[in-house]
């Protein structure tokens, strides 16, 4: 499958966030500025296939490492782990990165079935809870930020549902103790990615908001990016209300797959991500191990003193 961030307009947005673009061989890299006059550079989620030649590839990045003063390279491979992307990598000079920037375990449902089979391969708790929103009355309503009028930009026609979605999500992170980005990302993002990329859903309950999602859509894969739920009237299901019309609209957009994205790998029960993973897990589907994130290395020190620093700055 392709992905949404090797895109035009994803490229659009990074660069609004303070990142500069190249493209190399069919692949968009990005390069990130840093405090001490360095960079690092980054493919992410690439297709092993885009790649052609690995070593060409590499040799027309030296040069724009050199003229960036780049630190290292990293590739993220969105296939499926398999050994012998694996053992190239490693032949050309790649390591294992020692951090994820997108989730490498991920929780995959298969949407390219009717609605009844979809339910049926889920988890009983995720059916039911389903039902239980339903019979609470929760109410899900698909926001497209970009054509709510025609008049104003993309950023003031949302105005209100981004509020309401990024509140929640700020609610939540709040209580999950987790960083969050600020609302100017979310905005930029809904200017950049055009109206059929990208939906907010906002699940009610008495017209209160409870629970909201942000969904991107491309190449028959709709992701699940960021969300927020609401601790009030929790015995409603707001969250798996949000979730399932997600999968419905996902559906009337043709897509095959619905990416719920990161999950705990099944060997570590006590992984930070375990009750998250215990909630998508009900939706069905099947867990995802991919290659994912492998770094090439341009100037070793430096290499070590990033790491050490971003492992400081994650504590």
């Amino acid at each position: 499958m392709k992905s949404l961030l090797q895109t035009q307009e994803w490229v659009n947005f990074k660069v609004s966030q303070g990142w500069k673009s190249h493209h190399i061989e069919g692949v968009f890299v990005l390069e990130k500025p840093l405090p001490w006059g360095k960079s690092f550079l980054y493919a992410p989620e690439v297709e092993y296939k885009t790649i052609t030649n690995l070593q060409i590839f590499l040799q027309k990045l030296q040069e724009i490492a050199e003229i960036s003063h780049s630190i290292f390279f990293r590739l993220e491979i969105l296939d499926e782990k398999r050994s012998e992307i694996i053992e190239n990598l490693k032949k050309r000079g790649f390591i294992k990165a020692f951090e994820e920037l997108q989730p490498e375990w991920r929780q995959m449902i298969d949407i390219g079935k009717p609605e009844e089979e979809i339910l049926a391969q889920m988890k009983p708790k995720g059916r039911y809870n389903i039902r239980v929103a339903e019979r609470h009355g929760c109410k899900a309503e698909i926001v497209n930020p970009q054509s709510e009028t025609n008049s104003q930009s993309p950023a003031a026609n949302s105005k209100n549902n981004l509020d309401i979605f990024y509140d929640l999500y700020c609610q939540t992170a709040k209580y999950q103790k987790i960083s969050r980005r600020p609302k100017r990302y979310f905005e930029e993002m809904l200017k950049k990615l055009p109206a059929q990329k990208i939906a907010i859903i906002i699940v009610k309950y008495q017209n209160q908001p409870l629970a909201a999602l942000l969904v991107t859509f491309y190449d028959k894969v709709a992701s699940y990016l960021y969300g927020g739920t609401s601790r009030e009237n929790k015995q409603v299901m707001a969250p798996y209300a949000a979730h399932w019309a997600a999968i419905r609209e996902a559906k009337k957009r043709g897509c095959q797959i619905y990416d719920l994205l990161a999950v705990a790998p099944p060997d570590q029960p006590n992984h930070k991500y375990r009750n998250l993973t215990f909630f998508k897990e009900q939706f069905g589907g099947r867990k995802v191990n991919l290659v994912g994130s492998w770094d090439y290395i341009y100037k070793p020190i430096w290499y070590k003193i990033f790491k050490a620093t971003e492992k400081f700055r994650r504590k």
